[in-house]
């Protein structure tokens, strides 16, 4: 797909639309969508005027109210998702960095936008942001959390073996910790191939933009040691996910979970009992590629060195016991109803997997 035609998927679905935009003078205007967040200079630019009349559109600067650059419609076309033809503005060749509107004969002048380099920093802070405040087994003091503030919730040092989960070594009722991690999108249940490929996401933004990352302040609680902020929230759920493995045999529990949903209350108000639910191939998999990559990561800092050759073996044990339980799939127990998040094929889990460990180990049986 093009980068125009992204551009034109992300302003419908992140962006929104701008519901006082009417022209007055003309009721029957429709509204122009622009990207609220800011542009970047070199990158491209569109803005969606909903309508079916190809028409010349100015891009004017809001200091000086000058014309920065003029261009024409393209020609309208059917936005399927909403059922709305469209035409496109394109001002990509605009690259001056600044603050505009768009204006089109028969149309309210659109919001102001920004084109600077920095334009996507502050989603980017907010999005990581995020993590922070999914952190289980742990206040968020008003320091980092602001007015969302809150107490711990959910220390999980005595989560219960489940039935589903008992081994002779771990029967079901045996007693384990498993404190930290991220809590998923929607409840308060930790969920191994979810945040997985979340902190799988963030080793490799880490990787792929290290001097980005070297030095960006996150604005949380580890902000001032010697870690990057993103590799100090990566470690939060690394933790967790370490617990996940069982010691005993590589095998890797799928969540862990109260029995249901604790519906719509704060985290230390959600006291009921937390289970180990089943071992599965997937979680496994998704564990050893995950811990593959940051024993890569972090054995760039001597202060982590030891932990990041923790990571290496533990990531050898699961994708043994992958291989070991090529073909087990979670289902979930009568007993439980949170999110299952199931799989039944894990070719491509195998092959994330191995990469990962041929990487990291350098060992060819990792390519077959």
């Amino acid at each position: 797909m093009s980068k125009v035609k992204w551009s034109f998927v992300v302003l419908f679905l992140i962006v929104g639309c701008q519901k006082n935009n009417l022209n007055r003078t003309h009721p029957n205007a429709t509204l122009v969508k622009v990207n609220q967040i800011g542009y970047l200079p070199t990158l491209p630019k569109i803005a969606i005027v909903p309508g079916n009349k190809t028409l010349p559109f100015d891009i004017v600067n809001t200091s000086n109210q000058e014309i920065a650059f003029t261009g024409t419609l393209s020609n309208p076309s059917v936005w399927q998702p909403a059922e709305e033809q469209v035409m496109i503005a394109d001002f990509s060749n605009l690259t001056v960095a600044g603050k505009y509107f768009l204006r089109i004969k028969g149309y309210r002048d659109s919001k102001p936008f920004t084109i600077e380099n920095s334009a996507l920093l502050s989603t980017h802070d907010a999005a990581l942001k995020v993590y922070y405040f999914a952190r289980a087994s742990t206040e968020l003091i008003e320091a980092y959390a602001y007015s969302w503030a809150r107490p711990m919730g959910h220390p999980d040092n005595e989560v219960v073996i489940h039935e589903s989960a008992a081994s002779k070594a771990r029967p079901a009722g045996t007693i384990v910790s498993a404190p930290k991690g991220w809590y998923d999108a929607g409840d308060y249940n930790k969920y191994v191939v979810n945040s997985g490929i979340s902190t799988y996401t963030l080793l490799s933004a880490y990787q792929h933009y290290t001097e980005f990352y070297a030095n960006r302040n996150g604005d949380i609680p580890e902000s001032n040691n010697t870690l990057p902020d993103i590799l100090d929230e990566v470690m939060w759920n690394l933790e967790w996910m370490q617990n996940m493995q069982d010691p005993n045999d590589g095998g890797v529990y799928h969540k862990l979970t109260t029995a249901r949903f604790s519906g719509d209350v704060m985290p230390h108000e959600a006291s009921e009992t937390r289970y180990m639910v089943q071992k599965s191939t997937s979680a496994a998999l998704n564990f050893a590629a995950v811990m593959a990559t940051a024993s890569r990561v972090y054995s760039g800092f001597p202060q982590y060195l030891e932990i990041a050759n923790i990571f290496e073996k533990s990531a050898i044990e699961a994708f043994k016991w992958a291989l070991e339980n090529s073909n087990i799939a979670y289902e979930q127990p009568e007993d439980i109803t949170t999110g299952t998040y199931g799989d039944t094929n894990f070719s491509d889990e195998f092959a994330w997997a191995s990469a990962e460990l041929f990487l990291t180990t350098k060992k060819a049986k990792y390519l077959a």
